[in-house]
């Protein structure tokens, strides 16, 4: 049955993102340990790039250690672009994965066969923070709000169609009142949700804020895999879930609006936001 838009849409406020709440300080004798594990799951035949690009970013903005899963034919892609990243097969067993620091990332081309519709029922079991993406949210669309237990912290990541599909609508309802879409999202997935697109909106449920930063140029496959490894490495070390989900999405798109500068936005691709992220986090110096 389709979702209506139920809930009063609240007026989003507009977020400043150079007074958000950030990263603390690194200590002297911090190790790679220190900052968290991301766990990129993702990656089916033919779509290694979006995993490759999740971890990527994963590591610019800050943590510790990066690993994914993916098909064995996708590991190629990882290992030209981010040898740092450890790689494994689809995991059979998710279990030993439920442990301090980790972050999930679920969803960058992982495809909607029985083997991601498996790996994800196994990844939103877990206890540890998630972040929910692309095909990640298509399943979920399919299985509903049940498939998630009470308990972890999660982001997802819609965009409008997929938003569209999260909530039983069609996209152009979505568009019409973005605000309602991500507040009733939120509510009914008990999550943050965060529904991209220009000036991107951001909700818990009770609150609802707006990203102003950003550029069209930014319309172009990879970046919403880029904002995932984000907001997981925020998660990764540390930073409160809210916190995490405002700042991500401000230096996920302020690094886009460097990258335009420098290059235009008809040329703007995914990996550029990633080349532009420490310079956006250089912007925000006073609390990275």
């Amino acid at each position: 049955m389709a979702e209506t838009n139920t809930h009063k849409s609240l007026s989003p406020i507009k977020l400043d993102w150079q007074s958000l709440p950030g990263l603390p300080a690194r200590a002297p004798d911090s190790h790679k340990g220190s900052h968290g594990h991301v766990l990129v799951l993702g990656g089916a035949s033919g779509m290694g790039g979006a995993s490759a690009l999740c971890a990527w970013a994963a590591y610019r903005a800050g943590a510790g250690l990066v690993s994914v899963g993916c098909h064995p034919d996708s590991r190629m892609h990882l290992a030209a672009w981010v040898p740092e990243a450890l790689s494994l097969d689809w995991p059979g067993t998710l279990s030993s994965w439920s442990r301090p620091g980790v972050v999930i990332a679920i969803g960058p081309g992982m495809g909607q066969g029985l083997g991601a519709q498996t790996l994800l029922e196994e990844a939103v079991a877990l206890s540890v923070p998630q972040v929910l993406d692309a095909d990640a949210l298509n399943l979920l669309a399919i299985r509903g709000p049940g498939l998630l237990a009470a308990g972890p912290v999660r982001l997802l990541t819609p965009h409008p169609g997929e938003a569209a599909r999260l909530l039983g609508l069609d996209t152009r309802s979505v568009q019409a009142d973005r605000p309602a879409a991500v507040l009733n999202l939120a509510r009914r997935y008990r999550a943050i949700c965060i529904l991209k697109g220009h000036q991107t909106l951001i909700s818990d449920g009770e609150r609802v804020r707006q990203c102003e930063l950003g550029n069209p140029g930014m319309a172009s496959g990879g970046t919403g895999d880029v904002l995932t490894g984000i907001l997981a490495a925020l998660l990764a070390q540390q930073l409160a879930p809210w916190d995490a989900a405002c700042l991500g999405v401000c230096l996920h798109a302020r690094a886009g609006d460097l990258a335009a500068e420098r290059l235009g936005q008809t040329s703007l691709m995914a990996r550029d936001l990633i080349e532009f992220l420490p310079t956006a986090f250089k912007d925000y110096a006073p609390h990275d």
